[in-house]
């Protein structure tokens, strides 16, 4: 499975919650955006869209679990909310990051994987104040399920490096000093 690590900035979105186990309420959520988007004739402007897996299945009690499709604000500007459909901003950050070309009924086991494998053999840590992101990156109205492309996003902790620096008086690692020692 091919990882990348990706630093993704703080976006604002419009969104629609569902409520209850992700293979309901997924639908749910992506329902009733949908059809907020179409009575603003503003579909055809959302080029990528986001879901948001707020809670873990096997630590939340099954109702509870929430799910927020979202689409982001700079591509539909201008629309009133309505009833249902709200506006916040998804947290940025580092993420693990795996593109999944296929279908929608495989980004549970995916993200599984990735979570509980991928992750913790690449000596990264989980961060558990952020929601694992699903960035869907085509519109499956239009796009066959075996050509759908979606990016899923395991929130990691960020890798803190010591500063590289060859610069007297600064912190940090003597690039000099250290092509000295091997040199030597």
């Amino acid at each position: 499975m091919r990882v990348t690590y990706r630093q993704m900035p703080p976006t604002a979105v419009f969104y629609a919650r569902g409520m209850g186990p992700y293979a309901s309420s997924c639908g749910e959520a992506w329902q009733r955006i949908g059809e907020w988007l179409a009575q603003n004739c503003a579909r055809k402007r959302v080029k990528q869209a986001f879901g948001i897996f707020h809670d873990n299945p096997r630590t939340t009690a099954p109702e509870l679990i929430r799910y927020d499709a979202c689409v982001p604000v700079l591509s539909c500007a201008g629309l009133e909310l309505a009833p249902g459909i709200g506006r916040q901003t998804l947290p940025g950050g580092a993420f693990a990051v795996h593109t999944h070309v296929g279908g929608y009924d495989d980004i549970g086991a995916l993200f599984a994987h990735l979570h509980g494998e991928i992750v913790p053999k690449r000596a990264l840590t989980v961060d558990y104040e952020r929601p694992f992101v699903a960035v869907h990156l085509n519109d499956p109205q239009i796009t066959r399920e075996m050509h759908r492309r979606t990016e899923l996003c395991v929130p990691v902790m960020p890798i803190p490096m010591p500063q590289a620096t060859n610069d007297e008086g600064q912190e940090g690692y003597d690039v000099a000093e250290i092509a000295r020692r091997i040199a030597g």
